[in-house]
């Protein structure tokens, strides 16, 4: 990773800057790689409690793709162009593609139409060519080496494709204010063991016994960041939820700041 941290540290400034000015990271990839996309995806909105339409997936072959090869569909340029008109992708938005192998046409398809949109563009390949660094704002290129199995993508290309999409989406969100410490702050506690975790992190940030923090997480709709300046500013979850949103949702700055 220590080879790829520039590029993706500046992946990361540009995702974070969409995203902060109303724009969306949208992921766009065949195969293996579009799963993964697709998959970081759908892991957002649960931890750092953003919208879907914030962070959005698309594969080659469409959402059947998921679950079984569409064959051929990597091969449709024409497609992801169409998919990317039908998001309306524009300036305001990054699109990362994520390409192993750095042949997919698909792929490189959707880059193009991005460039032509004005979009920010990000591309993971592990096959790094000069020609494919022209048409990204970033190219991200972990060094994996020659595969188990030669010529799938599957495995070693996976694994490392999967960490820079991981930490491109942290280290944004981090930026953004969801985080607090080490803490998912912005976590949406829609199970039991989401639950759970609010409840402690509004115990750790609080001082309060679990029960307690129990109960002032139910007045704060369940949002952690509400219940704790609730805890820690003495206010009603009206006025949590407006000193919150005054600071574009980040915890920190709004527990700093002397309005109330």
């Amino acid at each position: 990773m220590a080879l790829i941290r520039p590029a993706l540290t500046r992946a990361v400034d540009l995702v974070a800057r969409a995203l902060g000015a109303g724009g969306r990271l949208v992921y766009v990839g065949a195969g293996t790689s579009g799963r993964l996309g697709v998959l970081d995806a759908a892991e957002c909105p649960p931890t750092f409690g953003v919208s879907p339409s914030r962070v959005v997936g698309v594969i080659a072959g469409g959402p059947r793709a998921l679950r079984r090869a569409v064959e051929g569909a990597e091969d449709r340029a024409a497609d992801a162009r169409r998919a990317l008109g039908r998001l309306g992708v524009s300036h305001r938005d990054v699109v990362c593609a994520i390409c192993a192998s750095g042949v997919t046409a698909f792929v490189l398809a959707a880059l193009r139409e991005a460039r032509r949109r004005g979009a920010g563009r990000v591309l993971v390949t592990c096959a790094p060519t000069p020609e494919l660094g022209m048409l990204a704002d970033v190219m991200i290129a972990p060094r994996v080496g020659p595969e188990v199995l030669t010529g799938s993508t599957r495995m070693k290309a996976g694994l490392a494709t999967k960490m820079v999409l991981h930490t491109l989406t942290t280290g944004a969100m981090v930026r953004l204010g969801k985080t607090y410490g080490n803490l998912m702050i912005d976590v949406v506690p829609t199970n039991r063991k989401l639950r759970a975790r609010a409840r402690r992190i509004v115990t750790a940030l609080t001082g309060l016994k679990p029960a307690a923090a129990g109960r002032l997480l139910a007045r704060a709709g369940g949002r952690p960041p509400v219940a704790v300046l609730m805890a820690r500013r003495s206010l009603d979850a009206h006025g949590a939820r407006r000193l919150l949103a005054a600071h574009g949702g980040s915890l920190r700055a709004a527990l700093e700041s002397r309005e109330l």
